[in-house]
């Protein structure tokens, strides 16, 4: 269970690497305050609190059960709090669909490495936001999205690869 008095090898989230002095004065652009969520007979996050600010990469650490992919869920849309509340760029968000959070900027990518092995890199990478022309996948439209995505992360394909 996550909560704001846990050790760090129990879920608490730090930043990997300290920002500038001109980031480290930004106001979060990611606040998740006080959220609890319980399921029946748990309460996998109580009063769980972070920020982050723009600029900042920071990792969720912990035991299994800790409650970091529950945190997630929150944040993605997946499961609702009983209590707290995220803001993001300062405004208050209540994510009750993972729709409702692509459409504010808020995807989360799980720890597996092959979500689905039958698909092409390309298609894992759009996961959700296939495009399509009349119901077909529009193939052509989905290898210059995911090119443009992995150019975004540095890195280049020139082929198809599963």
């Amino acid at each position: 269970m996550m909560s704001p008095h846990t050790a760090s090898s129990a879920g608490t989230a730090e930043p990997v690497q300290a920002p500038s002095p001109a980031l480290a004065s930004a106001e979060p652009y990611l606040q998740l305050d006080g959220i609890t969520v319980r399921f029946p007979g748990v309460l996998a996050l109580d009063q769980v609190s972070l920020e982050v600010r723009p600029g900042e990469v920071h990792g969720l650490m912990g035991e299994n059960g800790a409650g970091k992919s529950t945190l997630l869920k929150v944040l993605s849309g997946v499961n609702q709090p009983a209590a707290g509340t995220l803001s993001l760029g300062g405004v208050e968000q209540q994510f009750t669909t993972t729709k409702a959070a692509i459409a504010a900027g808020v995807a989360i990518i799980y720890q597996e490495r092959h979500l689905v092995p039958e698909l092409t890199v390309a298609e894992n990478l759009m996961l959700g936001a296939l495009p399509n022309r009349f119901g077909v996948l529009d193939e052509k439209t989905l290898a210059a999205r995911a090119l443009h995505e992995l150019e975004r992360l540095g890195k280049k394909s020139t082929r198809r690869s599963r």
